[in-house]
């Protein structure tokens, strides 16, 4: 492993923040007919490598891991969701232009009202954020590293991801959609 790699590893754990969060039924009651499908499209302006993301976490949900002292079987692979992903790089450039790092911004939102404005319809979200001068691997590698951002990672609810980066700032969505009943 390289050492810009263990650097910008080592730096990023003391910037990472984890959240995880479900709705429980009957909380919110969509229409499934407006439930849009899985959104694969991309945001032009969010410069991340979407398919080495894909491999990197997708690599450790169908090894397995360890997260800290808790060994985490090998769970369903994650699939692209471009309405995360623009949840995310909203995120990810909100908090550089207004000068935070947190889930919750100054002007009240929270990641599952991200979620929502998107129009990502949800059941369960994961978010994890991360700062610094990092490339995939080594923000993949951070998250790792700590063990409730791997959870998140690892989860076997989640089944989509998005990932966005404006200037040092990252921030990864997770989540699984409601289910039409």
């Amino acid at each position: 492993m390289s050492g810009k790699i263990i650097r910008n590893a080592v730096a990023l754990m003391a910037v990472i923040v984890y959240c995880s969060c479900s709705k429980t039924s009957g909380v919110r009651l969509d229409d499934p007919s407006k439930t849009p499908p899985a959104d694969t499209s991309t945001v032009p302006e969010n410069r991340v490598d979407r398919s080495a993301l894909l491999q990197l976490v997708n690599g450790l949900r169908s090894r397995g891991c360890n997260c800290g002292t808790d060994k985490m079987p090998p769970v369903g692979q994650l699939v692209w969701n471009g309405l995360l992903e623009r949840a995310a790089y909203d995120h990810s450039k909100d908090m550089t232009l207004n000068h935070y790092f947190d889930h919750n911004s100054p002007g009240g939102s929270t990641p599952g009202t991200r979620l929502d404005a998107a129009g990502y319809s949800w059941t369960y979200y994961g978010e994890n954020i991360a700062a610094g001068s990092l490339d995939e691997q080594a923000v993949v590698l951070g998250w790792l590293n700590s063990p409730k951002h791997c959870h998140n990672m690892m989860d076997p609810v989640f089944t989509e991801i998005g990932v966005g980066r404006y200037n040092s700032n990252w921030t990864m969505e997770l989540g699984k959609r409601s289910s039409a009943k």
